[in-house]
This record gives C-alpha cells, sequence and structure tokens, in this order.
C-alpha cells in the first residue's frame, strides 16, 4: 500500500450533485447503497462541506493506494474456481484498507482542532475532480488501483 497526503485547499472541487451519487444502482444493489439516509455519515445527513470544515485553513486529502489487480491475483490463485466479481469483492480487503487509512490520518493529525470525513463525496466535495487537480491518478472504475480518500481540516 502506498499512501501520500495533499493540500487541497484551493484546488477543492464542490458539487453537490456527488451526493446523489450514492443513489446509483451498482450490483446487486438497484436503489443505491443502502448506508443512504441511515447513517450520520452519508446523505442526506451528512453535513455540507462549506458548513463542517473553515475554508480559510488549509484542507488536506490523506490518501491510501490499495494495489486492487495484486489483490486480485492472490484471490485467484488461492480460489481457482472463484469469478473475477469474487475475486474483487471489497469485503475481503476494504475493512483493512480503512483502517490504514485512519492509522495515517491519526498519526499526521491529532489534536482536538482537526476535523475528518471518510466519504467527502457525501459532503459534496467531488473527489474525482479535486484529484485530477491535484496529480492524484484515480480510476473511476479500478482496475489496477483503489485511492481511499480521507479530507482534513479545521
Amino acid at each position: 500500500m502506498e499512501d501520500s497526503l495533499h493540500v487541497v485547499t484551493d484546488k477543492l472541487v464542490i458539487n453537490d450533485r456527488t451526493r446523489e451519487w450514492c443513489l446509483l444502482s451498482y450490483p446487486d444493489h438497484p436503489k443505491g447503497c443502502p448506508n443512504y439516509g441511515k447513517k450520520q455519515t452519508c446523505p442526506p445527513f451528512a453535513p455540507h462541506v462549506q458548513s463542517y470544515f473553515d475554508f480559510t485553513k488549509p484542507l488536506f486529502f490523506v490518501v491510501v493506494r490499495f494495489d486492487l489487480a495484486s489483490h486480485v491475483a492472490k484471490m485467484k490463485e488461492k480460489h481457482p474456481h472463484w469469478t473475477e466479481r469474487q475475486c474483487r469483492n471489497l469485503l475481503y480487503w476494504q475493512q483493512s484498507v480503512y483502517k490504514v487509512l485512519r492509522e495515517k490520518v491519526e498519526g499526521l493529525f491529532v489534536g482536538d482542532n482537526f476535523k475528518v470525513t471518510y466519504i467527502p463525496e457525501a459532503m459534496g466535495v467531488d473527489v474525482f475532480e479535486t484529484c485530477k487537480n491535484v496529480g492524484i491518478p484515480i480510476e473511476r472504475n479500478p482496475q489496477h488501483y483503489v485511492h481511499k480518500i480521507a479530507m482534513v481540516g479545521m
């Protein structure tokens, strides 16, 4: 896993339509994410980014890059009868990647003044466009690497 820290203060792209991405259907979830309208960190409950962070202070993306392609290859070797979809299933890798991300955030930012979100899209941040602005090579439908991103500010 590779990780990085990026200042996004004046490169942040805000688009409230990102909050609606949670409602897009995906395999086995025709109505979108099952957390929508249930978790406080998800839309419509998640606060707007402008009301959560102080935009007069620096804002950061903390990024952890996970090598999905290598993971899939290992899973195929371990479970040769599994489908591609089974090998890519986030249930087998996502929690460990989020743990690394949380530990990275906690190691970089200490103190009560810092705030963090692990779901910037829920607050209206267009993560794809912001990543493009700061040079993070994020893939929309990852084949090689998955980037998990936390946004940190005051």
